[in-house]
């Protein structure tokens, strides 16, 4: 907030400075310009427990599958031993006629990828574990060890911003190339999510807003996310009438 006031003039006249602010704003936001779908290979999403990796996958396999085709993409899980875990995944992909892989090592994901080597797109669904899970460099470790895999990092945006900073630093050993934003439907705060990808520079890929799949699921737009910011602080100065409701 600090930088970006300071970079308005004194002199601004008070109905542009909002516009001004928004478009500062837009300018720090990163976004990964790269479409990862249309590059392809192996995509694995980490990220804390109730997060919405699973269905974040879902939306992206079926994406996938409206532009190319359901035979060229293929679900790897991770996540062997929570309950209903791969069962969320095989349903999935039972709806959408994707094959899905179980990996319960990572001698077993290493081989598994190397079979799965022919489809255009591999998408590994890992274990939800809390950043404070020692259960966690053992799951990030498995990646490391498959190689050539592109790790995206999957953060609730509605969380705050103190948590989501700590699950930043506790997976930065899975080297993530960008950001997942999901659950941004579930609040009426975006600041903290968005403060704290700036701070980490690390690009967003995806924003989901919703359950439908593939429907929810957008490619991250910098000017879009301030606009809704935007529309976020209208809809909070409006009185909250349970009549009117």
């Amino acid at each position: 907030t600090r930088d970006i006031a300071l970079q308005i003039p004194a002199d601004t006249e008070a109905h542009r400075g909002r516009g001004l602010m928004l478009g500062l704003l837009s300018k720090k936001l990163p976004v990964l310009d790269t479409d990862l779908l249309e590059t392809g290979g192996v995509i694995a999403l980490v990220g804390p427990t109730g997060a919405g990796k699973t269905t974040t996958i879902a939306k992206l396999a079926a994406c996938f599958a409206q532009r190319h085709n359901a035979r060229d993409v293929a679900l790897v899980t991770t996540d062997t031993l929570r309950v209903g875990g791969r069962e969320q995944l095989h349903g999935y992909g039972r709806q959408m006629g994707i094959a899905v892989h179980e990996a319960d090592s990572d001698a077993a994901l290493i081989g598994l990828l190397q079979r799965l080597q022919d489809y255009r797109l591999v998408l590994v669904d890992t274990a939800g574990l809390g950043q404070r899970d020692r259960a966690l460099a053992g799951q990030l470790n498995w990646l490391r060890a498959a190689r050539n895999v592109s790790t995206l990092l999957v953060l609730p945006a509605n969380s705050h911003y103190a948590d989501l900073d700590e699950v930043v630093r506790r997976f930065t050993p899975a080297r993530p190339q960008g950001v997942v934003l999901t659950k941004v439907d579930e609040t009426g705060r975006l600041g903290s999510a968005l403060s704290v990808v700036v701070d980490h520079q690390l690009p967003l890929t995806w924003i989901t807003d919703g359950q439908r799949v593939p429907d929810d699921l957008h490619r991250a737009n910098a000017p879009s996310l301030v606009l809704r910011l935007e529309d976020l602080r209208r809809a909070a100065d409006k009185p909250n009438i349970p009549e009117h409701d």
